[in-house]
């Protein structure tokens, strides 16, 4: 039986980038996948689902071409959109695997079982290693609504061969919101239902608030407080302000968020600690066993897939003996506008009475966003001690701009020597520079 320094449980972003490292520094890696290289980011998720957010951006410039002297008469073709979405997946596609060819990482295809702490099968075969990374990923949270098999959920809305008219998303999280957004610029009619108070509920309130705003001035109908009973195979049957009510649409999208693929992988056989929400980790990601380790969503501390990514660095590291540094995650949620923060939020600060200062500087009064005609949105920093521990953006490129707070709390540098950096002008960057 042949012996690696490292086998690594899936290829998607996490696993890949980590064996791709590991390779790097010296190590025998072996890397299995039951499905395609990338996973569900590339395939199913961020990456398929950025590319028609390019595309509906476009679409939104041509409809507010009229505004900078632009007669923009002209006709969306789905069907090129969507060849355009599947090309980008696989020419990505291709270029992992010529990575993955060029690396000397072995590839092996097929669904991975931990049989002890140092051995794999796979089929027939076995595989041993020094060390063992798990890198499942994550799947489509089931749910008890009655009816849920008749919904769509995010892979198949993405392989829709034709737009709906109406399209009803159940969930307000990212992937609800980002669909929303693209397929109300296809010119579909949308309308989340949400349980809880607001969509996104998660990020800071006033952003939350602001995107419901924006939303629904683009015409995005937005039910929260509303709790789906029943789906039908054309219409959804709702509780709102206790009223049962029902609605027709096209196709429904159940989106409610995410699960850790975890089972019928060998956890119990190898004693592997684990709950529903992931295999339980500590800051390296090793689990309780201590050569095997959990990075990415199988964890379910931040399913984010440049978290993975960052996992696995982490992982490689802690097994080479080598010195490793927790940083700040930033998140983008790719809606219309952007969303996108790092670090603390407003609630967190008061919750844990931390006094800051919150600034707020608005798009609006940015000479480059006024040339760009993208007035909408703000950038939100928050401060405690001359140190942002914070920062929160919507507007136009929010998911880059959030870079530069994310650099600024990495270097530990106080705001106000920050504030004394050159910006260029006139660039989007003169707001994070404002708002120190």
């Amino acid at each position: 039986m042949k012996e690696y320094d490292v086998i690594i449980i899936g290829a998607g972003p996490g696993g890949y980038e980590t064996a791709l490292y590991a390779k790097e520094q010296g190590l025998s890696v072996l890397l299995i996948e039951k499905d395609k290289l990338g996973g569900t980011c590339l395939n199913r998720g961020c990456i398929p689902t950025k590319t028609y957010n390019a595309i509906a951006k476009e679409v939104n410039d041509l409809k507010k071409a009229g505004d900078v002297g632009i007669d923009a008469n002209f006709n969306f073709d789905f069907s090129k959109a969507k060849q355009r979405k599947d090309k980008v997946v696989e020419e990505l596609v291709n270029g992992i695997n010529f990575l993955i060819n060029k690396s000397g990482v072995e590839l092996v295809n097929g669904c991975a079982k931990l049989v002890d702490k140092n051995t794999v099968k796979v089929s027939d075969e076995t595989y041993f290693g020094k060390n063992i990374i798990i890198a499942t990923g994550s799947s489509n949270l089931n749910t008890i609504i009655k009816g849920s098999e008749k919904a769509l959920d995010s892979t198949s809305l993405l392989d829709l061969e034709e737009l709906p008219s109406g399209l009803a998303i159940i969930g307000g999280g990212v992937i609800g919101v980002e669909m929303a957004s693209i397929f109300k610029s296809f010119g579909v009619n949308v309308t989340i239902f949400e349980g809880l108070d607001s969509i996104l509920a998660n990020i800071d309130k006033e952003l939350s608030r602001r995107i419901s705003s924006y939303l629904t001035r683009s015409g995005i109908k937005i039910n929260t407080k509303t709790l789906v009973e029943e789906i039908k195979e054309a219409s959804i049957v709702y509780q709102k302000n206790g009223e049962t009510l029902e609605e027709s649409f096209d196709k429904i999208l159940l989106s409610i968020g995410r699960c850790p693929n975890i089972k019928d992988i060998g956890l119990d056989e190898v004693g592997i600690e684990y709950t529903k929400k992931g295999i339980i980790t500590d800051d390296n990601f090793k689990t309780n066993i201590d050569n095997i380790y959990a990075i990415g969503d199988c964890n379910g501390k931040t399913m984010l897939a440049h978290y993975a990514s960052f996992s696995g660095m982490v992982a490689i590291d802690n097994i080479l003996g080598n010195d490793t540094k927790k940083y700040p995650c930033p998140s983008a949620i790719f809606s219309i506008p952007e969303i996108a923060s790092v670090g603390l939020t407003e609630e967190e600060l008061k919750s844990q009475q931390i006094e800051y200062k919150a600034n707020k500087v608005m798009y609006r009064s940015n000479g480059k966003a006024l040339a760009l005609n993208e007035t909408e949105g703000f950038i939100k920093t928050l401060i405690v001690d001359d140190k942002l521990v914070g920062c929160h953006i919507i507007g136009y490129d929010a998911s880059t701009l959030i870079h530069e707070a994310m650099l600024l709390m990495n270097c530990d540098v106080n705001c106000s020597a920050a504030k004394k950096f050159i910006f260029a002008h006139p660039t989007l960057s003169e707001l994070f520079k404002n708002s120190l």
